[in-house]
């Protein structure tokens, strides 16, 4: 008996006469010039023949034909790009320049789309320069292998190249890859791309027409992701997913699940990208019940063990705050993997389980899971006072340099206090992104550091690195708080000269104004915003009511209807403070009872505080405490603190020390409470207790040291 034979024996006890590993085992064995035959009829025996016999078979055939044909050759190269075989695509690539084959324009599209998927971009473009006759598949692969690696000006200039070079028609396949090239590069470049689109005809197809979409949704454009929309007549299931998709991608969570709703009315059937999708906006509009609602309907159907759709479900339950479901799903799940392990452990640093967290990961590296940069993100934003230590980690599985990794453990730093650390951590950064310098900027205004905050987004500005929304947004916090009005006024331009003003930046900027006491600027930066959406809306009626203008706030909410904006709960606890602060009782008392019955809104315990200021301030002190005593839930701290506040401007002894006892039962006594009964009793002429209480606070901790500036010139 031969060796091979011999080998091919001591196969058969490990693997059955018809399973695939002795199929192909068999096929490599007997694959030499003189068992070619035989190599070729265990192939054709093979009941189920995938990717690696098929180019094993096609290699073997290729090594003993003295003058291989082109078809062959494209076919073998075609299977590597497949398998994204590297190697092997490169030998078959030697036979084709030694064969001849070399200038074949199916040979060289192959070629070229082997080299675009294994990430060789430069050996694509040689056999692309190389090859006489470039068609349209030829220039989509290298298209395609060009923004898939990110190389998207690339992928622009070969598109105009070859539309001047040669008489070259753009497929549906050109634009739909130019169209994901454009999401991530400035607006007009993608504009131009449509313009070419509905040029050559393609702008009712739905594969065009996604990816168009898709790039709209990428610039935040709802407007033009309806128009296109609007333009296919019949949009298939991948063009709905990304309308669910966009809007949820710019918060229109709400559009998102109510256009899934249409989705199934129509009669289309959903898959699992459709059902991700809405359970992500599930996710972020926080909407546990109509999550659990589509958690039901995918019970009863085929993606019952769809591992896509399960990770969404794990993140709609730990967004929603429902640990104990989200941990069941993934626990019921029969296949995981590293995106479903992610998700949970993002969940569980979100809800505040760091140790589960941990032990996750713990299990992630027990069972050789691959661990990504994502799986690292989500370790720092949730294991918080653990950062260094895991930073050990990070370094140690080759991440330590990746910048989505760096900003994550500056933003962890930032939020645990560690200011110094972050900015240490931050200067010794190699790759700073506007990420990077937003994430320290935003942490350092939250942390209340606003001088060094602005002092940060000036050094900022001397680099090349603009700005975004958020990083104006932060700093235009900053200067609110410490009064920067002509500061704040030159930011303002600076955005308007990057180009930048939305939502975002638009209710900084009135809340900026409104802080400053420049309520002329805020108003007119109102009138002159064009799309107001409800942050605008209550960012004006705050300072309305933080300034005392009652009548004002009232006047823009009678006006909110007219825009086509509702009210939510932030609108009428600032509406509520003004009727507060401007005694205007019966109308507040009007807007409290409205909150449900015209807008279907449920009062909250801050609403409920916001009604009890009302009343006391205006000296109902029993009306208030009458309304304490039949809210629906039992009353925190903050609303007796407001009603002992209450008490200390009527100077009613006997119901503030009836506040005191609710105060201390429920939170440890704070030195504001102290200090408001101390002025009571000063006021009452109980002058020892008021010395006892005053005595509490010098030998307590809750004494702190007050700092005060003033600007001259404007330097503070």
């Amino acid at each position: 008996m031969s060796s091979v034979s011999c080998v091919a024996s001591a196969i058969r006890p490990a693997a059955s006469q018809n399973s695939l590993l002795h199929k192909l085992g068999s096929s490599l064995l007997y694959s030499k010039p003189h068992r070619l035959r035989r190599a070729l009829n265990l192939f054709d025996e093979m009941p189920h023949r995938g990717p690696v016999p098929v180019l094993t078979s096609q290699l073997h055939t290729l090594a003993v034909a003295a003058a291989p044909k082109p078809f062959a050759l494209s076919s073998s190269v075609a299977a590597c790009a497949k398998l994204r075989a590297a190697r092997p695509g490169a030998q078959l690539h030697a036979r084709v320049v030694v064969s001849g084959h070399g200038s074949n324009p199916v040979v060289g599209t192959a070629l070229v789309d082997l080299y675009a998927k294994v990430g060789r971009l430069d050996s694509a473009s040689a056999v692309f320069r190389s090859c006489p006759a470039k068609d349209a598949i030829m220039v989509n692969s290298m298209v395609s292998g060009f923004v898939g690696f990110g190389a998207r000006e690339a992928a622009l200039a070969l598109f105009v190249d070859a539309m001047r070079g040669f008489d070259f028609q753009p497929t549906e396949f050109s634009f739909s890859c130019l169209a994901k090239a454009c999401s991530e590069m400035e607006r007009g470049i993608g504009e131009q791309i449509h313009g070419c689109v509905v040029k050559a005809g393609f702008d009712a197809c739905c594969f065009v027409a996604t990816s168009l979409l898709d790039m709209y949704a990428s610039f935040g454009d709802v407007e033009n992701m309806e128009i296109i929309l609007g333009s296919v007549l019949n949009p298939d299931i991948a063009l709905h997913n990304a309308v669910i998709g966009g809007y949820s991608r710019n918060g229109y969570n709400e559009v998102a699940v109510e256009y899934f709703r249409k989705v199934i009315l129509v009669g289309l059937e959903p898959n699992d990208c459709t059902l991700s999708g809405v359970l992500k906006a599930c996710g972020g509009l926080k909407s546990l019940r109509i999550g659990s609602m589509i958690h039901a309907a995918v019970e009863k159907s085929r993606f019952r063990g769809d591992l896509v759709v399960n990770t969404a479900l794990i993140d709609m339950y730990m967004k929603c705050g429902d640990v104990a479901e989200g941990s069941k799903v993934f626990d019921w799940m029969y296949e995981r993997n590293t995106v479903s392990y992610n998700a949970l452990i993002f969940g569980y640093g979100q809800n505040g389980n760091s140790d589960e967290a941990v032990a996750l990961y713990v299990d992630m590296k027990r069972q050789s899971l691959v661990l990504d940069v994502a799986t690292f993100v989500a370790l720092l934003s949730s294991c918080r006072g653990h950062e260094w230590s895991l930073f050990v980690h990070v370094i140690k599985h080759g991440f330590g340099s990746d910048f989505m990794v760096n900003n994550a453990l500056l933003d962890a730093l930032v939020k645990v206090g560690s200011t110094k650390d972050a900015l240490e951590f931050f200067d010794k950064m190699g790759e700073k992104t506007v990420v990077s310098w937003t994430t320290i900027i935003s942490g350092l205004s939250h942390r209340g550091l606003h001088s060094d905050s602005i002092e940060l987004f000036k050094t900022m500005c001397s680099t090349e690195i603009c700005p975004n929304s958020f990083t104006f947004s932060s700093v235009l916090n900053s200067c609110g708080y410490l009064l920067y009005l002509e500061l704040g006024r030159c930011i303002h331009g600076a955005s308007l000269k990057h180009g930048l003003m939305d939502e975002f930046i638009g209710s900084s900027l009135l809340d900026m104004y409104a802080k400053c006491g420049a309520l002329h600027y805020a108003r007119r930066l109102f009138d002159e915003t064009i799309n107001k959406g409800i942050v605008s809306w209550n960012t004006m009626i705050t300072s309305y009511a933080r300034h005392g203008y009652g009548h004002e706030a009232l006047f823009l909410y009678a006006e909110m209807p007219r825009y086509n904006v509702d009210p939510n709960p932030i609108t009428f606890i600032s509406l509520l403070t003004a009727c507060s602060r401007c005694g205007l009782v019966e109308k507040g008392v009007q807007l409290f009872n409205g909150m449900l019955l015209k807008h279907g809104i449920v009062p909250h315990m801050e609403h409920y505080a916001c009604l009890v200021d009302l009343f006391g301030r205006a000296g109902l002190l029993d009306r208030a405490k009458l309304l304490i005593s039949e809210m629906p839930f039992e009353a925190d701290a903050s609303v007796w603190a407001v009603f002992l506040a209450a008490c200390k401007i009527h100077g009613n002894l006997e119901l503030a020390q009836f506040a005191r006892k609710h105060v201390m039962r429920l939170q440890i006594e704070d030195s504001p409470t102290v200090v408001l009964m101390s002025n009571i009793y000063s006021e009452s002429g109980k002058w020892d207790d008021a010395e006892n209480a005053r005595r509490n606070i010098e030998t307590s901790s809750w004494k702190k040291p007050g700092l005060s500036w003033v600007q001259i010139e404007g330097i503070a």
